[in-house]
Order: structure tokens, then sequence, then C-alpha cells
């Protein structure tokens, strides 16, 4: 690969984010950088506090940067996007204050998936929010996207199916051969 890509996904509870991340590593050898929302959340059974979310914030950019600095020929995949925490700040206490760092971390990213609820929804463990909720975070995220789009390239996800496929192809569209170059074959 002439250059590591730094990919990231959004969108709201059981839209489909570590599916597809995880579908992309596969296809790439790529690394997953995993949610530290997730991992709070599974270690204390509770969503952080209106004053965690700052330090959620920087432990998920930490873990991209690390990811970078341990593996410079991988493609790196966040899971999420630094700006889902700023969204759910938002969301849940009205606290738009990580609204520009989120912004401006969001500048790394090649590209940017934006996952829709038009899947069924599916709890994960120690989420509990629901499809409404689903809904209201996929909301904010589009009021976000005309700013996110000024800094980074953002795709739509929809769909039930083929997911995968629309992602893959949109960054052989986006990146051409350097995408191509890190696309391991299939043994045959």
């Amino acid at each position: 690969m002439s250059r590591q890509l730094r990919i990231a996904v959004l969108g709201g509870e059981s839209t489909g984010k570590t599916t597809l991340i995880l579908g992309l590593a596969a296809i790439t050898h790529g690394v997953v950088v995993t949610e530290v929302l997730r991992d709070f959340v599974q270690e204390h059974h509770r969503p952080p506090h209106q004053e965690g979310q700052r330090r959620i914030m920087l432990a998920q950019r930490q873990r991209e940067d690390q990811a970078i600095a341990d593996h410079p020929c991988a493609v790196i995949f966040c899971d999420p996007a630094v700006i889902m925490t700023a969204i759910y700040s938002d969301l849940y206490f009205k606290d738009r204050s990580l609204h520009d760092q989120a912004l401006s971390y969001s500048k790394d990213y090649d590209a940017t998936f934006w996952c829709r609820p038009d899947i069924p929804w599916v709890a994960d463990i120690g989420q509990h929010d629901g499809p409404d909720f689903r809904d209201r975070a996929d909301s904010l995220i589009q009021s976000w996207v005309g700013q996110l789009g000024t800094v980074t390239s953002v795709h739509e996800i929809t769909g039930q199916s083929g997911r995968l496929d629309l992602a893959h192809e949109l960054l052989s569209e986006q990146f051409g051969s350097v995408w191509e170059s890190v696309v391991r074959p299939e043994p045959t």
C-alpha cells in the first residue's frame, strides 16, 4: 500500500457499524479500533455521565492514534468515528461542547461511512436505548453531515443487504489502486 488509510463509521445503535467494519477489515487484513464507549458500558453497567463524555472521546482518539502508529501499512477502521461521542453528548445531555474538537479530529479520516437505521433493530449487550432513540441519533447525525462533509468524505450506507459490497465499491471508487492494493485476493 502506498499510503495508510483511516476509515471511520458512524450511526446510531444497531445500524450495522461493527458488522460493516469487521467485514471491510477482513477483506483487507485491516486493523479495527474498537469502541471505548462499549467497553465503558460493559465495565460499569451504565452509560457515562455528562462529565465523562470528553474522556470517552479522547480515549477513542487515543486508540485510533495508537493503531496508526502500531500498524503503518494497514487500513485502520475506526468503530465508531470519534464524532459519535459528541453526537451522543448532544443527544443525551444537550451538550455541544465536544462538537468543534470532534469535527477537527474527523479531518484525519480518509472516508466515513454513515450507517442508516434501515435494518432490523438488534439490541447490543448493555445498550438499551431502542429503535426510537436510534432514529433520533440518526436525525442528529444528519444535522452534522454537512459540516462533517467539509472535512472528510461521507458515504451513506443503506439497505438490508449488500452493505459490505456497497462500502467496498465506494472505497474502490474513491481510492482506486491505493485501496485495491490492500485487498487480498480470495484463495483459490
